[in-house]
């Protein structure tokens, strides 16, 4: 069955042609199927940021979606190229661990590497996997070419340890892993992780501490503090995030020099 989506995340940027030679082979293959942005902005060579912004995205997207992620320090080295399906669509990329958080949160039902060279562009650069192999198998298995056509099977896939709060005390530390455009810190603080750590302690009561600055309460909104205040909330990432209403978070405490040191706890925290 051909599917009609295919996404694309790439730390590309949107100064050289990068993005545009990889939709002009995806269209060229597959001219009815539609391409849509899902970030090229992803810092430069950072896997784990590429990982959480497919994971963060992927709700978004009917289950038929092909994902093609294109964040790849390794390329033209021996690391392999992938195409994984799942019950939540497929996913074409490098072997680098770019599918590390939507592989722990859906079902994987096999995975090839792209070995079979038929499907790849006629040529074939040592450095531009996204154009070369990635843009044509998403747009092979676009118009329905088999999974297993594409390449030989692979059992064992290259996962990130992407960190995850510690327990410290009564508290947990918590990372920032990322910046969106507005200077929001992302933290590795997810929702289902909070509620289970929390045990029905009320939002209000919490405790948030960065650096020497302390925010009271889980907000639902920016529209919960006065204007240049802190605030921590729960974004459309599933993250807790940190903001500082119509301000920009980053500048303000430094997350773009140094590594915060941020804890949460039911009451004052430990430092």
């Amino acid at each position: 069955m051909a599917i009609s989506f295919i996404t694309l995340t790439t730390d590309f940027g949107t100064h050289d042609t990068f993005v545009g030679q990889m939709k002009g082979v995806i269209l060229t293959i597959a001219p009815d199927v539609r391409i849509i942005d899902v970030t090229h902005s992803i810092p430069p060579q950072d896997i784990i940021a590429g990982a959480l912004a497919i994971e963060s995205a992927l709700d978004a997207f009917a289950s038929e979606t092909i994902h093609v992620a294109v964040v790849d320090p390794g390329v033209g080295t021996r690391r392999a190229a992938i195409a994984v399906e799942t019950n939540v669509g497929m996913f074409v990329g490098p072997d680098n661990g770019i599918f590390t958080a939507v592989l722990a949160r859906v079902e994987q039902r096999r995975a090839v590497a792209l070995t079979n060279t038929n499907y790849h562009h006629q040529t074939t650069c040592a450095t531009f996997h996204g154009r070369d192999v990635f843009a044509p198998v998403a747009a092979h298995l676009a118009l329905g070419t088999p999974l297993v056509q594409l390449g030989k099977p692979i059992e064992h896939l290259c996962m990130l340890d992407i960190p995850e709060p510690q327990t410290i005390g009564t508290d947990l530390a918590l990372e920032v892993t990322g910046v969106d455009h507005f200077g929001n810190l992302i933290t590795n603080l997810t929702r289902d992780h909070f509620d289970a750590w929390r045990c029905g302690v009320a939002l209000a009561t919490m405790c948030l501490s960065i650096g020497d600055q302390t925010i009271t309460g889980i907000a639902s909104t920016f529209a919960d503090v006065a204007p240049n205040e802190l605030v921590a909330y729960f974004g459309s990432t599933g993250r807790l995030q940190i903001a500082i209403r119509n301000g920009h978070a980053a500048s303000h405490l430094g997350a773009d020099q140094d590594r915060l040191d941020i804890r949460i706890g039911t009451g004052e925290t430990n430092h």
